[in-house]
């Protein structure tokens, strides 16, 4: 899933917690954070980096930098494996 803007991230990271079947009180402590910011994490608002990423930490995520453009080279393999 490709994560846009802080709002789409904010989903994502709610949607892992309950996967993980935590609450908002669970995840903030096992992140060493308090409630309010996983509140305003879910909610696309700003969260310090550091803390996202103890947030991602603590759900066992991480992140992954993804280049979006199209790479045409891979694109010009793709051509002359098919032919």
């Amino acid at each position: 899933m490709l994560l846009h803007n802080p709002s789409v991230f904010g989903e994502r990271v709610r949607q892992l917690r309950r996967a993980k079947g935590y609450s908002q009180a669970i995840l903030a402590h096992r992140a060493k954070c308090n409630r309010k910011t996983i509140i305003d994490l879910e909610a696309g608002e700003n969260v310090a980096l550091y803390t996202a990423f103890r947030v991602l930490s603590a759900l066992g995520m991480a992140l992954e930098i993804v280049d979006n453009r199209i790479d045409l080279k891979s694109l010009a393999d793709l051509v002359e494996h098919d032919e």
